[in-house]
């Protein structure tokens, strides 16, 4: 009995040990500059957080005093595409319209204007670690994240074959800036020297500045974030490896 006991007092003893030392491992764990950093919760953060009072008073604005003039827009563009010769509606037939489909969502067949754009949360994560890694390996640091108002074409496809979910109706491009020239640039990464990435800077219209490398592109370099690069022009000419930082393809209603 007395030898159970001493071998159970045993290994309870090497049991706690074992826990104190795990406990004293992570305490003493060093900093990892290569791990994804984790942002520290603010329980008092409130910058730029508003009340759903206001919130609902912002929506009921956009709701009234946008929707109306961009559905009465796109529905005037759809009875001109059939009948050019019409003529279109006056200034103050245009405003009741824009009153009137404001406080209508329910014609059926009829363009509807955009409320809002949501992206996946998970994705959503994904995108910023994306972009900081792209920053990181530029040896740049991000500095803003600019959300651009855009509008879908009136088509069924893009060029490079995949469907336009949404013709006609406003979205946002999101697009991440670090700080150059003494000014915030939005920008994409092409390879650079010694196996390193290298920024472009884009001017506040998307268009690069300064003149750009001409390297050969693979398809294993090719990155689809968005549909930007590749966008400045229509020529199949040879592209260097180049991966943009702008995103789009949120689901809009």
């Amino acid at each position: 009995m007395k030898n159970s006991k001493q071998a159970a007092l045993t290994c309870a003893t090497f049991f706690l040990f074992l826990i104190f030392t795990g406990c004293r491992l992570d305490e003493k764990a060093q900093p990892c500059p290569d791990c994804p950093c984790e942002t520290v919760l603010n329980d008092n953060y409130n910058n730029g957080i508003i009340l759903p009072t206001k919130a609902h008073k912002l929506y009921e604005n956009y709701k009234s005093r946008r929707v109306g003039l961009i559905e009465n827009y796109e529905w005037a563009m759809e009875e001109k595409d059939k009948d050019p010769k019409k003529p279109s509606k006056g200034k103050a037939q245009a405003q009741n319209a824009a009153t009137e489909s404001s406080s209508d969502d329910s014609k059926p067949g009829k363009f509807k204007a955009a409320r809002y754009v949501s992206y996946d949360y998970k994705d959503l994560k994904a995108y910023l670690a994306y972009i900081e890694n792209e920053a990181k390996l530029s040896g740049e640091e991000l500095t803003t994240l600019r959300f651009y108002f855009a509008n879908y074409a009136d088509e069924k496809k893009y060029n490079d074959g995949k469907p336009v979910v949404h013709p006609r109706q406003n979205t946002i491009m999101m697009s991440p800036t670090i700080n150059k020239n003494g000014g915030d640039h939005m920008f994409f990464t092409v390879d650079g020297t010694d196996g390193k990435r290298e920024v472009v800077l884009l001017d506040n219209e998307f268009k690069p500045i300064g003149p750009r490398k001409s390297t050969e592109q693979t398809p294993n370099t090719k990155n689809e974030a968005s549909f930007l690069p590749g966008f400045f022009t229509a020529s199949s000419a040879p592209f260097y490896a180049e991966r943009s930082t702008t995103k789009n393809e949120g689901h809009s209603y």
